[in-house]
């Protein structure tokens, strides 16, 4: 019974507990907002590199990327623009809507998400 009585409190726990997500050395989880965008751009010329940010609403700031870091203070670099999705997922995002836009002759992966 006690066995039980663990694993159940365990699986509980952890269906809560998520990572942190730090943009401008904000942790977004923990702000009073709903949604964010996930914005992607392809920044290799020959392969498939993404710089991967992030808009809450925040004031925007010159030279001053809104980059994705982790709870060590990491930059997290993305392979993929899914990859970037499934990184959200997992530290409590869920996906809503997608889009595309041009600028400056590059193409913009504009996701908006929601916090579960």
């Amino acid at each position: 019974m006690k066995k039980i009585i663990l694993l159940f409190s365990i699986l509980f726990i952890t269906q809560f507990s998520y990572s942190q997500v730090f943009v401008e050395d904000v942790d977004i989880n923990e702000l009073d907002i709903k949604y964010i965008q996930l914005i992607g751009v392809n920044t290799s010329m020959f392969g498939v590199k993404f710089k991967v940010f992030v808009d809450y609403g925040q004031k925007a700031k010159m030279m001053k990327a809104d980059g994705i870091k982790d709870s060590e203070g990491e930059t997290k670099k993305f392979n993929t623009m899914i990859d970037a999705l499934n990184f959200m997922h997992s530290n409590g995002w869920k996906y809503i809507n997608y889009t595309e836009a041009e600028f400056s002759g590059k193409i913009r992966y504009v996701y908006l998400l929601e916090k579960k």
